[in-house]
């Protein structure tokens, strides 16, 4: 019983994320404007990371060592992918690889000698955008490189 309960109130929230994202025309002006996070959230993404040219960040998450950004973009899913490489990389990170579907992408990244994060692109729910969840290491908390080795 709670299982199908949970189930209905996950359909019924679906239904309300799409009919709010689209008018049944699939016409993109329909959706309403992603909600930019605040100033205070935005002070989470790493120094030097910046979606000005990206797309508006909605949200952004600092825990265990690592930040997540929420973002939404109208640019195109191959102009985005490079947009956000030279995002990242302009905050110290290097680009590690990518890999794009044309239906959603990943864009890999590193520091030092470490694996440093993910972004990754997804359609939204209203047409002629996409998600993007970029997951970072804080970078913070990668050892120095120059680190003598452990005794």
């Amino acid at each position: 019983m709670v299982v199908r309960g949970l189930a209905l109130c996950v359909a019924g929230a679906s239904l309300l994320v799409i009919t709010g994202c689209s008018n049944g025309s699939g016409d993109a002006a329909a959706c309403a404007e992603p909600s930019p996070a605040p100033p205070s959230v935005t002070a989470l993404m790493p120094d030097g990371l910046s979606f000005d040219g990206v797309g508006t960040v909605t949200d952004v998450v600092s825990t265990d060592g690592h930040v997540t950004v929420q973002a939404v973009t109208a640019k195109p899913i191959d102009e985005v992918t490079v947009l956000i490489q030279d995002a990242v990389t302009a905050a110290g990170y290097r680009p590690a690889g990518m890999d794009n579907e044309g239906f959603e992408a990943e864009v890999f990244f590193t520091s030092g000698a470490y694996a440093a994060g993910q972004a990754l692109v997804r359609r939204a729910e209203c047409e002629g955008q996409w998600d993007i969840e970029l997951v970072l290491i804080d970078p913070g908390t990668v050892p120095s490189t120059t680190a003598p080795a452990p005794s």
